[in-house]
């Protein structure tokens, strides 16, 4: 492979293992042979006094030779005429040797290189002409007919024996020549799959349109590279799937941290004022307890003042009917003082009777006139006070007889207040009981939205790193080439 390349270094690798450019070097390489056999021949002719023989012979088979190279390159019937111009040259080496045994090696030798064609048919040629040679060569040294030598003591059963050697290894070489050309057509064909896959430097081509194969181990290879291409294809597709995928697991995921960041803001905002509400409602608590204190408080005064207005208004009633006693009594005063009077009138008329003697008694009379008249107008002003005093009473009564009343409704609204008040501080301690519940809830969603927030972070993190292996992924995909 290193002389193939060498030879042609700018051929592309499949042409250089193609069975026709295989033939085609075979070619060169036979005319080098033949060449080299012109100068062992005159060397073989020098050493047995036959330079002559070996000079015509040989320049007329290597100018026969470069005749057919020209005209012939890369056909059947050039490989066939080498076969027989090798033969020739074996049988010109062993006429100059005087048929010595040793000579007769160069038939095998020839036949071998005949191998370099991959092809049984100069197989075959080459064993034909060398078997006509030994029957019509020995037949002529039978007969020492032209000073013809083949053999050293020529007969049918050296031509027999000769023969048979030459038949089993013209077998054996045609079956490793029909195995050579063989491997060479596969190698053939895998080399221009190699070189359509080659063709583009730093990348491998897995085209769809791959060339026909026909060798078992190319059909495979075909197969295993539509396989291979078919899967690249689809890791390729599910690789595009990916990355877009990931790019956009990352994106939300980003937008998922965001708004978890958000929601952990907000729920420390809300834990703040459910704090602050809490405490607020610990306040409200402990002042509707106070304000319930200040309400049971206010009841006992409204209820003393109630008793109070109730004992007022009894008073009134009494002071209403010792009134209506004085009322009694004045109009005893009054009758006393008519009476009082009508003594008084009776004893003037009585005086004025007596004349000198009742001027004391009229006196007195007199005097007592001026104190019943008095008196009529003490008892006419003390009832007057007293019509005063009793309608004064009679209102006084009647406020607080609305006092009364006033102070009863009172006494219920503040019933009515400490019911709601009691309702109200029971309610703030389950308010308080509630808000303390919801700080514990709040707290365990804080720290759950905490975990999430570290959980989102760490799936951010996976998710760049899996774009990045996904990107690394295409990039290392991305040297095949699937058109």
């Amino acid at each position: 492979m290193a002389m193939m390349t060498w030879l042609h270094p700018h051929a592309p690798q499949h042409e250089l293992i193609s069975l026709a450019a295989i033939r085609q070097r075979a070619d060169r390489l036979m005319l080098v042979l033949i060449g080299g056999m012109w100068g062992v021949s005159l060397g073989i002719g020098y050493m047995n006094d036959g330079v002559s023989l070996a000079l015509s012979m040989g320049t007329l088979l290597l100018v026969l030779s470069l005749a057919l190279a020209l005209l012939f390159p890369g056909t059947l019937l050039l490989r066939l005429s080498f076969a027989v111009i090798l033969m020739a040259w074996s049988a010109l080496i062993i006429q100059l040797g005087n048929g010595d045994s040793e000579y007769h090696f160069s038939v095998f030798v020839f036949l071998s290189a005949l191998q370099a064609w991959r092809d049984w048919r100069p197989l075959l040629m080459g064993a034909a002409a060398i078997a006509v040679h030994h029957l019509v060569f020995n037949y002529l040294q039978e007969y020492g007919l032209f000073g013809v030598v083949i053999f050293m003591h020529a007969g049918f059963h050296m031509v027999v024996f000769h023969g048979l050697f030459v038949v089993v290894q013209t077998a054996i070489l045609i079956l490793l020549a029909v195995r050579m050309a063989q491997d060479a057509r596969s190698a053939s064909e895998v080399a221009k799959l190699a070189g359509i896959i080659n063709r583009e430097p730093g990348f491998l081509t897995l085209a769809a349109d791959m060339p026909p194969t026909h060798s078992s181990f190319a059909r495979t290879f075909s197969l295993t590279l539509g396989t291979m291409r078919n899967t690249l294809e689809q890791v390729s597709t599910n690789i595009g799937q990916l990355l877009e995928a990931s790019r956009s697991l990352r994106q939300r995921n980003r937008a998922l941290s965001e708004r978890t960041d958000h929601q952990a803001t907000s729920l420390a905002t809300a834990a703040s004022a459910m704090e602050h509400l809490n405490m607020v409602a610990t306040q409200t608590s402990d002042k509707a307890a106070q304000v319930r204190e200040m309400a049971l408080s206010v009841s006992e005064v409204a209820e003393q003042g109630g008793e109070n207005v109730r004992q007022a208004i009894r008073a009134m009633e009494q002071i209403h009917e010792e009134s209506r006693r004085i009322y009694d009594i004045l109009e005893l005063i009054d009758g006393i003082t008519f009476q009082t009077n009508i003594l008084s009138l009776n004893a003037s008329v009585e005086a004025a009777r007596a004349g000198e003697h009742g001027k004391g008694f009229a006196v007195v009379a007199s005097e007592v006139r001026i104190l019943a008249q008095r008196s009529e107008g003490a008892a006419k002003e003390i009832r007057h006070l007293l019509t005063t005093s009793e309608h004064t009473t009679q209102h006084g009564v009647e406020q607080v007889e609305q006092a009364g009343l006033t102070m009863k409704s009172i006494i219920e609204n503040v019933e009515g207040l400490r019911s709601l008040l009691e309702e109200l501080s029971l309610m703030s301690e389950q308010q308080r009981a509630s808000i303390t519940q919801m700080n514990g809830s709040i707290a365990s969603i804080d720290a759950s939205v905490q975990e999430n927030v570290r959980h989102v972070a760490q799936t951010l993190q996976v998710a760049e790193e899996q774009q990045q292996q996904t990107g690394q992924l295409k990039e290392a995909i991305a040297v095949f080439r699937f058109n």
